[in-house]
């Protein structure tokens, strides 16, 4: 398949990758909807569906005087209340239980003259406490009805007041299977999420992938802490160590994480922005904190686990001014996972505002912003994913810059393998031969790189010759008959010089059978030439095909020219018999040529005149056997310090001349001073004395309005006269008053 199938292939490529990035964005915005929606609709059947907490109302009376165990940790608090209430009766097989929501103490019990319940603890769970606890329960014995009066104790550093609620023993039952339901869903989202992310590292080899891995790791072990379940994992039991501490360390590392996360997920952390110092500052004062719990003073207990709510809010208010500023920037899911934050930063305010006393407590209250976390974590990693979809568009566009690449790497090798090539099978052909086989060659470079399906190369008058090539060589005949009725059309587009497309038709054809390609030969009139090509459908040439195909063409009647000229060159025997360069005839021709070239493509040309200095006295002194020998080695010289393509003559006595085609004014001085330099390092030998030479070099450059090489010789000439007066042995070039 030719580079210009290729080409079109990768434009609808481009146009699908887009397309699918599109789709992957509107199907993330579902996904993100979704989970709204379910955590929506859990809500919902929550609240219509869990029982009423209400209980037989209970009157709650401090007891100040009451001592504390002689157990009791020296950070911690002992308290002791009297809970009054009456008892109704109960049906046969059922009884009634006091419930407590589930908080951070060492030991809470009750007890009664001559009875006590079991004593329950939230960093010691005990093996009858069950799976995934959400209150502790205390079974009050059965035979007890009427007016009850019982101590409720506990030791710890509590955060939140207790709230005892009495009710029937089904009824605490049911509110506990709701808060083991909702912890075993956050649980296992969390962990489901995470084994994801670390699935999404292990194949797009994206960090953001593996820390939404930690964030989620971090985040599942800081809410199993705040629950207490974390405590029932032998592995884990041992972080009973920092008790409250190590909740609150777990909390503000959380924290921590969630500001990290956010800073990777807005592409802040890339670059430097404006919010990066003050996350990082707070981010360093939460790790901080996290170091002050764990080292476990005792000092500090009661007022971290007072004060833990302030940097929470804080982390998630700084999150929320991160996440506006990434949905400004329109990071995907920025906005739902904002709103999110949000719902945490409520529930948050809502729990404390229960510890106070001011709301209700619940399942709800215990758990909602845990859920609304977990759902926060889920469009996270939506968010996330969305990435694969850029990753996707950053492949194919690697894609396509690699066939791109590719592609301009075989057409310079082409271009360099059809310059090689017609140099070396030119070089020793007769004239007649020169343009068919140079034309032949320019077909078989440029079919590969081009899906056509006829090439055509016509030529009158060129260099004296006509040719006709056709490829594939079966329709020539066809193609001359098509010709001879349109020579005249032909003549005139290659004429105008442009580059044109038209359609191929057919008498009675209602459609267009091929589109063709006419490309003209920049040739001299009156000769002309054209290259043709014919692609079958509809489908045109792209203007890389055209430039390419009149890149080509150039370069071939460039060689033929050289080549030409190199002909006629060896038949008017061109070079000077002393120094084996160009005499003064040939470089009369090649500067005519070059500067009709340049005025033609608008390329710049310059000339070097190179005089010998002292020259005279080397002859009187030495004799002119050693004149004609320092000749010789300045010739040598001199075209040795030349690239290929420039031209190198004898102009005349000890004058050389240089012509650089393609080579403007500061190029062509710098050429200068390397011929002048190589000259200075020569040491002939005459006759015994080594002899020091130099040479003074006039540079001159064409001018816009120069067609012909006069003007710039005298210029050049004048140049060579300043570096004689200047002290020879230096480099002039022209100035604007030699103009």
């Amino acid at each position: 398949m030719g580079t210009g199938t290729r080409g079109r292939a990768a434009g609808r490529w481009q146009l699908s990758a887009g397309a699918r990035a599109a789709g992957g964005g509107r199907r993330e915005g579902l996904i993100a909807i979704c989970l709204v929606l379910m955590l929506g609709l859990f809500a919902a059947a929550v609240a219509g569906g869990l029982p009423d907490p209400s209980g037989v109302q209970v009157q709650v009376q401090p007891l100040a005087d009451a001592p504390p165990p002689a157990d009791t940790p020296a950070d911690a608090e002992y308290r002791a209340v009297r809970l009054r209430f009456d008892l109704p009766p109960r049906t046969p097989g059922s009884r009634w239980v006091v419930r407590l929501e589930r908080e951070a103490v060492d030991a809470v019990w009750m007890q009664r003259d001559g009875w006590r319940s079991p004593t329950l603890g939230f960093f010691r769970p005990g093996a009858d406490t069950g799976v995934l606890p959400s209150s502790y329960l205390f079974a009050l014995p059965a035979d007890w009805v009427g007016p009850v009066e019982v101590q409720l104790h506990t030791i710890g550093v509590q955060r939140r007041a207790l709230y005892p609620v009495v009710m029937g023993e089904a009824q605490a039952l049911q509110l506990e299977q709701y808060g083991i339901a909702a912890s075993a869903m956050i649980y296992a989202s969390l962990f489901t999420i995470g084994l994801l992310a670390l699935a999404l590292f292990s194949a797009a080899r994206d960090r953001m992938f593996l820390a939404l891995f930690a964030f989620t790791g971090v985040a599942l072990l800081a809410l199993s802490a705040v629950n207490g379940h974390l405590y029932q994992l032998p592995v884990l039991r041992g972080f009973a160590f920092w008790r409250t501490q190590g909740v609150i360390a777990l909390v503000m590392l959380l924290c921590a994480a969630w500001l990290q996360m956010l800073l990777q997920y807005a592409g802040l952390a890339q670059r430097r922005a404006r919010w990066k110092p003050l996350v990082d500052g707070v981010s360093l004062a939460l790790v901080a904190l996290v170091a002050l719990c764990l080292l476990n003073l005792p000092q500090v207990s009661r007022v971290l686990a007072t004060g833990q709510v302030v940097p929470f809010a804080i982390a998630l208010g700084l999150g929320l001014v991160l996440l506006g500023d990434a949905a400004r920037r329109r990071t995907l899911m920025a906005l739902p996972l904002a709103a999110l934050a949000v719902l945490v930063l409520a529930g948050v305010l809502v729990l404390e505002l229960s510890s106070r006393g001011h709301l209700l407590d619940g399942v709800l209250v215990r758990y909602g912003y845990q859920l609304a976390i977990v759902v926060g974590v889920a469009i996270l990693a939506v968010g996330l994913v969305g990435r694969i979809g850029e990753y996707r568009q950053q492949r194919d566009r690697e894609q396509l810059e690699r066939a791109d690449s590719e592609r301009r790497m075989q057409r310079e090798a082409a271009r360099a393998g059809l310059s090689s090539e017609l140099q070396t099978r030119l070089r020793t052909l007769p004239a007649g031969d020169i343009p068919w086989t140079a034309f032949r060659l320019l077909i078989e470079r440029l079919l590969p790189l081009m899906e056509v399906e006829r090439c055509i190369v016509v030529t009158q008058g060129y260099h004296g010759q006509d040719a006709l090539l056709v490829e594939p060589v079966a329709d020539t005949d066809t193609v001359r008959s098509q010709l001879g009725r349109r020579q005249l059309a032909l003549k005139r587009q290659a004429a105008n010089g442009i580059p044109l497309q038209q359609p191929v038709t057919e008498a009675g054809a209602p459609s267009v059978l091929a589109i063709e390609a006419v490309v003209p030969l920049q040739i001299r009139a009156p000769a002309w030439g054209a290259l043709l090509l014919q692609r079958r459908g509809a489908d045109g040439f792209t203007t890389e095909e055209l430039a390419l195909a009149g890149d080509f063409a150039r370069q071939t009647l460039q060689q033929i020219d050289q080549a030409m000229a190199a002909v006629q060159l060896r038949q008017s025997a061109e070079l000077d018999a002393l120094t084996g360069s160009f005499n003064r005839r040939t470089i009369d021709q090649w500067l005519a040529r070059s500067f009709a070239e340049g005025a033609r493509s608008g390329q710049p040309v310059s000339v070097l005149f190179l005089d010998l200095d002292h020259f005279k006295s080397i002859n009187d002194r030495h004799g002119h056997a050693c004149g004609d020998a320092a000749l010789r080695e300045v010739a040598l010289a001199l075209r040795g310090a030349l690239q290929e393509g420039d031209l190198f003559g004898r102009y005349g006595g000890e004058e050389f001349i240089v012509i650089l085609p393609g080579r403007n004014g500061a190029a062509a001085r710098m050429v200068a001073e390397q011929l002048r330099m190589a000259v200075d390092d020569l040491r002939p030998d005459c006759n015994g004395q080594v002899l020091h030479l130099t040479v003074s070099v006039g540079v001159a450059t064409r001018l816009e309005r120069e067609d012909t090489p006069e003007a710039t010789l005298e210029r050049a000439d004048r140049a060579l006269y300043s570096a004689k007066a200047a002290g020879r042995n230096c480099v002039q070039v022209a100035p604007a008053v030699f103009r």
